[in-house]
């Protein structure tokens, strides 16, 4: 269906010059977009694997040569329309980088990826040592961070269901803030 909220509203600007690198890297020179539609699904949808996401077509030209025409499609990943309501048991992402080493890299044309995000409050149940925070705290401060993690239990597994699972199992991956009662968990990577 057609989008009544138009998700790509940055680097699509008539007059944009976008660099392609496949299968020669290539320079176009956006006229205008043509369309977007919503692809935006359900959260229900989400068992089936399915992506949400967007798309919009593009006229667009060669940079060097206005008569050049062509069409350009851009598709972008959107969050699930029930997620998006949803507090998060993660930290913000602040920034990221995505790039390709260059031939003095360790493994040239392999990649390099830079992720940002935000210091959470409360106590990291565990490190490279061990559980040892969690294990000193007192026995109803163990049960109320049992319990709290049956609720974000859910939410790691909505994680698991768009690709995404806890880097390691282990209270290490765990912020307890005790005056919200909220459990924190971080260090995931893509299932893919």
């Amino acid at each position: 269906m057609s989008s009544s909220t138009p998700w790509l509203r940055k680097g699509i600007d008539p007059g944009t010059i976008i660099t392609l690198d496949q299968p020669t890297p290539s320079k176009w020179k956006i006229v205008k977009k043509l369309n977007e539609y919503d692809h935006q699904l359900d959260e229900q949808y989400r068992l089936g694997f399915r992506l949400s996401f967007t798309c919009a077509k593009l006229l667009c030209c060669d940079p060097k040569d206005d008569t050049k025409l062509a069409f350009m499609r851009i598709y972008l990943q959107v969050p699930f329309r029930d997620l998006t309501q949803k507090s998060s048991n993660t930290p913000k992402l602040l920034g990221y980088k995505t790039t390709v080493q260059d031939n003095s890299g360790l493994i040239p044309g392999g990649f390099a990826v830079w992720l940002v995000w935000e210091m959470v409050p409360g106590l990291r149940l565990g490190n490279k040592n061990g559980p040892n925070a969690f294990w000193a705290l007192d026995d109803s401060e163990k049960d109320e961070i049992r319990a709290s993690f049956v609720k974000t239990y859910k939410s790691l597994c909505e994680m698991r269901e768009i690709g995404y699972l806890p880097d390691k199992c282990a209270l290490s991956s765990l912020v307890r803030h005790k005056d919200s009662n909220t459990l924190y968990v971080y260090a995931h990577r893509s299932s893919s």
